[in-house]
């Protein structure tokens, strides 16, 4: 690839990441083109639509994903499960506009198995040292990283930290035997703030409006 057409698909794919963050999956392939300073012409040269932009970016964060689980797999002592949540954590965090396809998207699959089982032998191994406690699952590891992206999509555009001390919650209740989580639970101010912001209460009110105007 010629270092301009590079830099162009650089631009696109950052500017994607944060429109999807900010307006969801559904807006337009216009928009990541005006956010990112190119014409469509560019964005349609290197992705046939909008579909296969985001499989482009589902799938560069599932590589990412399986390759944090990979390198923690040799974490000694069974510590590499909390390393591998942590990380994989902070990456969704910064990475908000894929995630909503992240383990749905049909151009994922083999991505998402071997996510799965990467996650399957961080708990066997994490087990395996005590470091977690006997009934824990691997399935728990994929359920622990919805909630992860419920809270991260509430809280889109606070400036809280809420999926730090959940993930400090699930990483104690994880253990054996249970730690002590790390981060201050939300201030009632913060939480009001949250709820008044959320996507949910923007759609509420979008579609009060929408039924008064009929």
């Amino acid at each position: 690839m010629r270092a301009d057409a590079e830099a162009n698909l650089d631009r696109v794919l950052r500017a994607a990441e944060d429109v999807f963050a900010e307006h969801g999956i559904e807006a337009s392939i216009e928009l990541v083109a005006e956010r990112a300073g190119v014409g469509l012409g560019t964005i349609y040269r290197r992705f046939a639509n909008k579909e296969a932009l985001v499989a482009e970016l589902v799938n560069r964060l599932l590589t990412d994903v399986v390759a944090v689980g990979e390198r923690h797999l040799a974490d000694p002592d069974g510590s590499g499960l909390a390393g591998y949540l942590v990380e994989v954590c902070e990456l969704l965090a910064t990475s908000r506009g894929a995630v909503a396809r992240l383990w749905s998207h049909p151009s994922s699959k083999d991505l998402v198995e071997r996510s799965r089982q990467v996650q399957h032998q961080l708990v066997d191994e994490a087990k395996r040292h005590g470091a977690a406690r006997a009934d824990l699952a691997g399935e728990d590891i994929a359920v622990a990283l919805w909630a992860v992206h419920g809270i991260l999509d509430i809280t889109r555009g606070q400036p809280v930290n809420a999926w730090r001390r959940h993930l400090d919650l699930v990483l104690a209740g994880f253990a054996a035997p249970p730690e002590a989580t790390s981060q201050p639970p939300l201030t009632d101010v913060q939480m009001s703030r949250v709820i008044r912001s959320s996507p949910i209460s923007r759609r509420g009110r979008d579609t009060r409006g929408s039924k008064r105007q009929l």
